[in-house]
């Protein structure tokens, strides 16, 4: 019993630092953060703070860490399958939707990394990028802006289309501008493979 309330402790500690830097990254960098301004805003002592992270960054990656774990989570929903489909989209856009404010900041210049960058790490659990032309790591990137700027522009606005709206549009532009760009990519590897072979 004694563990488990240890177990709530630090689970409802770590939960107030992040929405205690969420908060002050709304209106600063998180380079000139201090760790004071942050266990004020949690009301937690430094020493607190100091038993699970090191830094601000730390923290900062921690809650990167909780949303990959949370789309993870989507992604292994037996209602959805596969993360290519509508369903996952729709799922991962409800699911930014009610976490609106977070994402708002981390697609802020007050971020430690940019969400496209965040978003290359998630599909290299999916893409093999060594199976790539470079075709197709432009196109990855491509896509990565592209959903970052929509995400920016769509959380911003007081009035914006459902997650099954933007889902729809999405996916029919990532699934047919995409889907011809990635079979170009594959065509230019093996024609660079080709060429490769009877030079040598």
């Amino acid at each position: 019993m004694e563990k488990q309330n240890d177990g709530r402790r630090v689970r409802m500690t770590k939960m107030l630092l992040k929405s205690s830097l969420i908060e002050i990254m709304k209106t600063k960098s998180i380079h000139t953060i201090s760790i004071k301004e942050i266990c004020e805003g949690a009301d937690v002592n430094r020493s607190t703070f100091y038993r699970h992270y090191d830094t601000q960054y730390d923290l900062y990656d921690d809650i990167i860490e909780d949303i990959a774990a949370d789309i993870g989570a989507i992604h292994n929903d037996p209602a959805v399958k596969d993360y290519t489909t509508i369903e996952f989209l729709i799922k991962v856009l409800e699911y930014i939707e009610s976490n609106r404010e977070t994402f708002l900041v981390i697609l802020s210049d007050n971020g430690k990394i940019s969400l496209g960058e965040a978003f290359n790490r998630f599909t290299d659990r999916f893409i093999d990028r060594d199976a790539m032309s470079d075709v197709g790591l432009y196109v990855t990137q491509f896509i990565a802006a592209g959903l970052t700027s929509t995400l920016w522009t769509w959380l911003n606005r007081d009035i914006r289309r459902s997650p099954r709206e933007l889902a729809s549009l999405l996916y029919s532009i990532i699934m047919n501008g995409m889907g011809r760009a990635m079979k170009y990519s594959a065509s230019v590897k093996e024609q660079l493979e080709k060429r490769n072979m009877n030079n040598q």
